[in-house]
């Protein structure tokens, strides 16, 4: 029995340090594994800051294009607006001479209209003058013809 006790005290140590080194080498796995893992994930980490790295280097990049072309846009706008300012001035001024061109057609139309009103009347004398001179002429006959 003492054998059989040894042999199982034997075996417990044994058992114990075979469990000691199965434990022992599971934790190396495990450990080799999470290294694996994390190594991966280091350089899986490492490529996605170099992904993310280009594509913000690309977003800026984009970003620099925009402004430039927001830039050259404002100049653009602001070239429209001078331009649109100096037409909104000609046509102000076009409007000014317009009516100024309307006022003298006006002051014209008013002054023809009294020049013909004067053109009745001195037609009108002229008839008259007309009438009158025949009148003085048949008379001036008649008295001729009388004096005959």
């Amino acid at each position: 029995m003492a054998v059989n006790m040894d042999s199982n005290v034997l075996n417990g140590l044994t058992g114990g340090f075979s469990g000691f080194i199965a434990g022992g080498i599971t934790c190396l796995i495990a450990g080799t594994v999470i290294g694996f893992i994390a190594k991966d994930k280091l350089f899986n980490n490492k490529s996605e800051v170099n992904k993310m790295q280009r594509d913000l280097d690309l977003i800026y990049s984009e970003n620099e294009k925009l402004s430039r072309r927001n830039k050259e846009l404002e100049r653009q706008v602001e070239d429209l607006l001078s331009e649109l300012n100096k037409v909104r001035k000609q046509a102000k001024s076009n409007d000014e001479d317009k009516d100024e061109i309307e006022d003298e057609l006006d002051k014209m139309k008013r002054e023809v209209k009294n020049l013909r009103m004067q053109n009745e009347a001195l037609a009108c004398k002229v008839k008259e003058y007309k009438t009158a001179y025949e009148e003085k002429e048949a008379e001036i006959l008649l008295l001729k013809e009388k004096l005959d």
